[in-house]
C-alpha cells in the first residue's frame, strides 16, 4: 500500500497532470468560443504548433506553481524550534541519538521538510562519529547539497523554456515551407495558401518567443524566493547545531590526555636543557673571542706606538746630521769665500808681474823663498805665513 500510496502522491503533485488538465480547459474555452478573442485565437490555438506550445508553457507554469507553494509552506516552518534550547555547557556527543528520535517526521505540507532534513542530516553525522568535530564544515556541506538540489528541481522548467522556441522555429520552417509549396506561376492570383503559411511561420514564433520570456521571469521569481528560503534554513541549522555539543573526556581519553601532557612537560624541560647549554656555550665562546679580540687590539695598538717613536727618534737623527751637515756646508761656503778673495789678490799681483816684465824674476824670487821657508819649517815647529804684497806702484813686486 505504500508504493501505491507514493505513486498516487507522486501523480497527484506531477506537473505534467496538472499542466495537461490546465491546457486541455484552456482549448475546451476556446472551443466552446468562451474566450474568443481573434488575437488569443490566433496565438494561441491556431493551429497544432501552437498547442503544443501552450501544452508545454502550462506545464512549466503547474511546476513553477508548485514550487512556489512549497517554498511558501517551507518558509512558515523555519521560525519553529525543533529542538530544544542548548543547556548550559551544552551537551555530550551521545546525545545526538536521543536528539534524532526528538526531531518531527518531515512533513511537506507541514513546512517543515526543509528544517528537519538539515538537522536529521546533521545529527546523524554527529551519532555516527561520535563527536562534534567537523560538524560546521558537514554543515556547510548540507548547504552545498541542499543548493545543488534545488537547482536540480528546476530541470523540466530549464527543458520547457529550451524546448518551445525550438518548436516555434519549427513551426516557422513548416509555415515557410507550406507557402512555398502554394507558391505557383500558373496561379499568382490565388495567393491565400502563401499568405496562410507565412502566417503560421510568423504566429508560432511570436508565440513561442512569448510564452518562453514569461516562464524564465516567473522562475527568476520563484528561484529567488527559494534561495532566500535556503538561506534561512542555513542561519537556523547553525543557530540549533552550532556549539550544542561539548566533548567531554572520558577515562581513556583522560589518561591519554595525561600521557600526552607528560610527554609535552619531558620535552619542555628538555628543551629548556638543551637550549640553556647551548646558550652558555654561545656565551663562553663569544666572551673569549671578545678577550682574544681586545688583546690583539692593545698588541696592534703597542707596535704602532712603537713603530711611532722609532720614527721620531729617527727624524731626530735625521734632523741632528741635517743641522751638522747645514754647519760644514756654511764652513764650505766661507771656505769659498776666502778662496775667492785670495783668487783676486793673485790674479791681480800677477796682472801686475805680467805688466812689469819682471815675472821670470819674480818666480824666482817665490822659488828661493820656498826653499828658505820649507828649511825654517825643518827647524821650527811653528811655521811662519808667507805674504806676498802687491806691486808697488814703481813696479817692484812685494
Amino acid at each position: 500500500m505504500s508504493r501505491i500510496n507514493t505513486f498516487a502522491t507522486s501523480l497527484i503533485r506531477s506537473p505534467l497532470l496538472w499542466g495537461m488538465a490546465v491546457a486541455c480547459g484552456f482549448f475546451k474555452l476556446i472551443h466552446d468560443e468562451v474566450i474568443a478573442d481573434p488575437v488569443i485565437v490566433r496565438y494561441l490555438a491556431g493551429n497544432w504548433i501552437e498547442y503544443v506550445e501552450v501544452g508545454m508553457f502550462f506545464i512549466g507554469m503547474a511546476a513553477l506553481a508548485g514550487k512556489w507553494l512549497d517554498v511558501s509552506w517551507q518558509r512558515r516552518g523555519v521560525a519553529v524550534e525543533q529542538l530544544e534550547p542548548i543547556p548550559p555547557g551544552g551537551q555530550d556527543p551521545a546525545d545526538a541519538s536521543a536528539l534524532l528520535t526528538a526531531l518531527p517526521e518531515e512533513d511537506q505540507k507541514g513546512g517543515n521538510a526543509f528544517v528537519v532534513r538539515r538537522l536529521r542530516e546533521a545529527l546523524d553525522f554527529v551519532a555516527r562519529t561520535g563527536t562534534s568535530d567537523g560538524l560546521e564544515d558537514h554543515l556547510k556541506y548540507l548547504s552545498d547539497v541542499d543548493a545543488a538540489r534545488a537547482a536540480r528541481s528546476y530541470g523540466l522548467v530549464r527543458f520547457i523554456v529550451w524546448a518551445i522556441p525550438i518548436m516555434g522555429f519549427l513551426g516557422t520552417v513548416i509555415g515557410i515551407t507550406v507557402a512555398i509549396a502554394n507558391l505557383s506561376p500558373t496561379q499568382l492570383e490565388n495567393i491565400s495558401g502563401v499568405v496562410a503559411g507565412l502566417g503560421t511561420a510568423f504566429d508560432t514564433t511570436a508565440t513561442a518567443l512569448g510564452l518562453s520570456m514569461v516562464l524564465m521571469f516567473v522562475q527568476f521569481l520563484v528561484d529567488r524566493s527559494e534561495q532566500v528560503l535556503l538561506a534561512e534554513v542555513d542561519v537556523v541549522a547553525w543557530e540549533t547545531l552550532a556549539g550544542r555539543f561539548q566533548s567531554v573526556p572520558t577515562s581513556d581519553n583522560a589518561s591519554l590526555i595525561g600521557v600526552i601532557d607528560h610527554a609535552g612537560d619531558a620535552l619542555r624541560v628538555s628543551l629548556e636543557k638543551s637550549i640553556q647549554s647551548v646558550l652558555a656555550a654561545w656565551t663562553d665562546s663569544l666572551a673569549s673571542a671578545q678577550a682574544g679580540l681586545v688583546a690583539e687590539h692593545e698588541d696592534r695598538w703597542a707596535a704602532a706606538a712603537e713603530s711611532l717613536a722609532s720614527a721620531m727618534r729617527a727624524m731626530e737623527m735625521q734632523q741632528a746630521k741635517m743641522a751638522g751637515q747645514t754647519e760644514l756646508l756654511a764652513s764650505v761656503v766661507n771656505a769659498t769665500r776666502d778662496l775667492t778673495t785670495l783668487e783676486k789678490s793673485l790674479n791681480q799681483n800677477l796682472a801686475t808681474l805680467t805688466a812689469s816684465g819682471r815675472f821670470e824674476e819674480v818666480l824666482a824670487t817665490l822659488a828661493a823663498s820656498t826653499q828658505l821657508l820649507a828649511a825654517r819649517a825643518s827647524v821650527s815647529a811653528a811655521p811662519r805665513a808667507v805674504e806676498l804684497s802687491g806691486v808697488s806702484p814703481s813696479g817692484k813686486a812685494a
